[in-house]
């Protein structure tokens, strides 16, 4: 039982208060450290979900559609068209379509109202039909029109049913273009006259002189999509040229450079950031005493240089720019380097910005876009974790965004996989282990500060006690005396 000073008529919660403040200046000490710590663990996990992100789109530019984009021109008969792939080769093709794929289809003999019962044409009554893979069950009561939509609705039927209201004749057409037969059986398809099925032809093409069969208006060849669309007039032929996208090339290669600034810019932006010592972190009751907007601006200037000149990241930006600078060695022994192609870091102020000339990027291309897409593209196939001199630039990087994210993994305990700022700490990691000593050396320290705080209310308890005992006597005596 705590007494507050009736016998001294002293203030004892607030003596107690400010002894308690001057005992309690390890444990600020403490929890000033490990809100720092957390801090600098945040500033770690912000570095990494943008390194995370960045190799995304370095998979994304690597794609042969992005680096190494090919365009298919077509010019002469209009009956063709054509879309390059990745995997197309700079090359012209001459096309000439004899004919067209048609799809196979069986047409019944008789027309019949689409509202017409299947008791009225088939006298098995209920029983199942046979169209291709499905096996079409029916009622008696069944309409017509009712079992054309079954048929459409079932997907491995391989056919499209279609009913004419006008002549009254149901007919099943092959999905697939080419020589693919229908198979049909049941007697209610027999009734119909649904026997006879008009098999389909491929597509006779002649491709560069060589005459081929397609079993659809709709193939590739050499990596290059090519629809027909009708057959081409006597005498003429579409030619087809297949040609570097010079357009979507440099398009690739100017938003990488605008994402490695950006990357580089937000590392430097960590590394060089301005540290104030003299600005530590707030405690509950500093924080009670100010307002909201003071407590932001303390805490943002708290908050910098957490990762001031940090290793990991210093690493980082080093290892970035010796991979951008370095040649890279193509299969033939020769060397290619950004340089070449118009590519050069700003001045020393710019921290290893890049600069592109797309003047010069769009004659290199011109000249050699096979080895522009090497410079950039190009994968060594060996199991190294660090980059070779066989690496291309995305890859490059690749390789020394994951080495720091797993340096930041097992030091933070970020994760190496997610660009997600909310994505859970690693518990494990030293950071994580150094915050768990923090935790028990406070809420140690908070248990002593609890017992200190209860002994000095006993001590000034007893006091009270002995003023009032010591005021009593005195009082008993006075009575006495007089």
């Amino acid at each position: 039982m705590r007494i507050g000073g009736l016998a001294s008529g002293m203030d004892i919660d607030s003596m107690v208060k400010q002894l308690m403040t001057a005992a309690k200046v390890p444990l600020d000490k403490l929890n000033q450290q490990k809100q720092q710590l957390e801090w600098k663990r945040e500033g770690y996990r912000t570095i990494s979900t943008n390194l995370v992100s960045f190799n995304d789109k370095l998979s994304t530019y690597g794609r042969t559609d992005s680096i190494d984009s090919k365009k298919a021109t077509v010019t002469g008969a209009s009956n063709v068209t054509a879309t390059a792939t990745g995997a197309a080769t700079n090359s012209v093709l001459n096309i000439s379509v004899t004919s067209l794929a048609t799809a196979s289809s069986v047409v019944s003999t008789g027309g019949v109202p689409k509202a017409t019962l299947v008791s009225q044409v088939y006298s098995g009554g209920a029983g199942s039909i046979t169209v291709g893979g499905a096996t079409i069950n029916f009622s008696a009561d069944e309409t017509i029109d009712s079992l054309v939509k079954k048929i459409n609705n079932d997907k491995s039927s391989g056919v499209t049913a279609v009913y004419d209201t006008a002549s009254g004749k149901m007919s099943f057409t092959n999905r697939e273009t080419g020589e693919k037969d229908i198979t049909l059986s049941g007697g209610l398809l027999t009734s119909l006259g649904m026997t006879t099925v008009n098999k389909g032809k491929d597509a006779v093409v002649v491709i560069n002189g060589l005459t081929t069969n397609q079993s659809s208006n709709n193939f590739a060849i050499n990596g290059v999509n090519i629809s027909l669309k009708g057959t081409t007039p006597a005498g003429e032929t579409s030619q087809i040229q297949v040609s570097q996208d010079e357009d979507k090339m440099v398009e690739t290669i100017k938003s990488f450079v605008e994402t490695y600034n950006a990357t580089i810019a937000a590392l430097n932006q960590k590394t060089s950031e301005e540290r104030y010592r003299t600005f530590l972190p707030l405690s509950t009751e500093q924080k009670a005493d100010m307002k909201e907007d003071e407590i932001t601006l303390w805490e943002s200037k708290a908050k910098s240089g957490m990762l001031k000149n940090d290793t990991i990241l210093n690493k980082t930006l080093t290892d970035m720019r010796a991979a951008m600078i370095t040649d890279v060695v193509l299969p033939d022994g020769s060397t290619i380097n950004m340089t070449q192609i118009g590519i050069t870091t700003g001045s020393y102020n710019e921290k290893g910005k890049l600069v592109l000339d797309e003047t010069k990027l769009r004659a290199a291309l011109q000249a050699n876009p096979e080895k522009v897409s090497a410079l950039f593209a190009q994968t060594d196939t060996s199991t190294k974790k660090d980059y070779t001199e066989k690496d291309g630039l995305f890859n490059r990087l690749k390789k020394v965004n994951n080495l720091s994210l797993s340096s930041m993994f097992e030091k933070a305990g970020t994760s190496k996989v997610s660009s997600d700022l909310t994505t859970e700490f690693i518990v494990s990691s030293q950071m994580g282990e150094q915050l768990r000593a923090f935790e028990r050396k406070i809420a140690d320290m908070n248990t002593r500060l609890t017992m200190k705080e209860n002994q000095y209310y006993k001590q000034f308890t007893a006091m009270e006690t002995a003023i009032n005992k010591y005021n009593s006597t005195s009082s008993s005596l006075s009575s006495m005396l007089s």
